[in-house]
C-alpha cells in the first residue's frame, strides 16, 4: 500500500510532517525577567553615537561584539545562554480529512546560533528601524516528539527523538522598534519579520509507526532527498515562528541594556 502512493501524495505528506515537526508557531509564552538593568557598561558592550550610529559599521560591530556574551550568558540581567538555544514544548494540531496529526515536541535543544556571523546591522532611531543580516554554518537541533494521527488509512503514532541539521543558514530580521523608559531608556521592539534561507537539511525520526523500520526509513529517506521542496513549502510557517520566539529573547536582552550606555 504505502509503494502505490504517488509523488504528490508522499510529497504532501513529507511537507506535512515537517512543518509540525520543524514549525514554532502560536505566540509564545512572554519572557519574565525580573533581574535589574545593567548599572554599568561591561567589556563586551561597544558604544555608539547616538546621532549616528551606523558610522564606520559602528553599530555592526556592537552589535556581534554582544554575541560572546549572549553566547555564555548575562546572569546578572536575567538573560540566559543563547548557546545552545532551549525551547521547552511545541504542541502540534494539524490537518483534517486524509492528514490529520497531534500531539507536540519537547526539550528542543539547539546548537549553532552564537556561531552566526553579521553581514549587515543597521539602527535608524528616526525611522524607528532594526535591521540585520545573519549568517550561520550549521544549526542542530534535537528534541523529544509524541505524535499521532493519520494519512489516508495508514495510522501513524510515534514517540522518540528528533535530530535535524540545518546548514548554510542565511537570515535577515527587519524590527520597528521605539524608546521606553522601564525605568532607563530601553530599545523595544514593536513588530519583528524574520526570511531566512537554509543551504541544506537532514533530518532523523526515530521510533514511527510503532517501531515499523520499513516505513519509519522510508519517511525519513524521502524528506532528506527532497529538503529543498521541503523547506521551500514550510518556509512562511518556519519563518512566522522564528519572529515570535526571537521578538520575545531580543525585547528581554535590549530591555536590560539603557541605552544610555551604548548610544553616546
Amino acid at each position: 500500500m504505502w509503494h502505490n502512493w504517488n509523488v504528490k501524495n508522499q510529497l504532501g505528506f513529507c511537507i506535512f510532517s515537517i512543518v509540525c515537526i520543524t514549525q514554532i508557531t502560536g505566540k509564545q509564552p512572554p519572557i519574565v525577567n525580573n533581574a535589574p538593568q545593567l548599572q554599568e557598561r561591561p567589556t563586551w558592550l561597544q558604544t555608539c553615537p547616538r546621532n549616528d550610529p551606523n558610522e564606520n559599521q559602528c553599530f555592526r560591530s556592537l552589535f556581534e561584539g554582544c554575541f560572546p556574551a549572549l553566547a555564555a550568558g548575562i546572569p546578572e540581567i536575567g538573560v540566559k545562554s543563547f548557546e545552545p538555544l532551549h525551547i521547552e514544548q511545541v504542541s502540534v494540531s494539524k490537518g483534517s480529512g486524509n492528514l490529520v496529526l497531534s500531539g507536540g515536541f519537547q526539550n528542543l535543544v539547539i546548537r549553532g546560533p552564537s556561531n552566526a556571523t553579521v553581514r549587515r546591522a543597521n539602527l535608524d532611531l528616526n525611522k524607528n528601524l532594526l535591521n540585520f543580516e545573519l549568517e550561520l554554518p550549521i544549526l542542530r537541533i534535537r528534541a523529544k516528539y509524541n505524535l499521532k494521527g493519520n494519512i489516508l488509512l495508514l495510522p501513524l503514532i510515534g514517540n522518540g527523538d528528533v535530530r535535524m541539521a540545518l546548514k548554510n543558514v542565511r537570515t535577515a530580521v527587519n524590527t520597528k522598534i521605539h524608546l521606553i523608559n522601564d525605568p532607563e531608556e530601553v530599545i523595544h521592539i514593536d513588530d519583528m519579520k524574520v526570511t531566512f534561507h537554509v543551504g541544506a537539511m537532514r533530518i532523523h525520526l526515530t521510533n514511527l509507526f510503532n517501531g515499523n523500520d520499513i516505513l519509519a526509513a522510508s519517511i525519513n529517506n524521502f524528506l532528506n532527498q527532497n529538503a529543498n521542496e521541503v523547506i521551500s513549502e514550510l518556509r512562511p510557517d518556519l519563518e512566522s515562528g522564528l519572529a515570535d520566539i526571537f521578538h520575545g529573547l531580543w525585547n528581554n536582552v535590549f530591555s536590560k541594556m539603557p541605552t544610555k550606555l551604548w548610544l553616546l
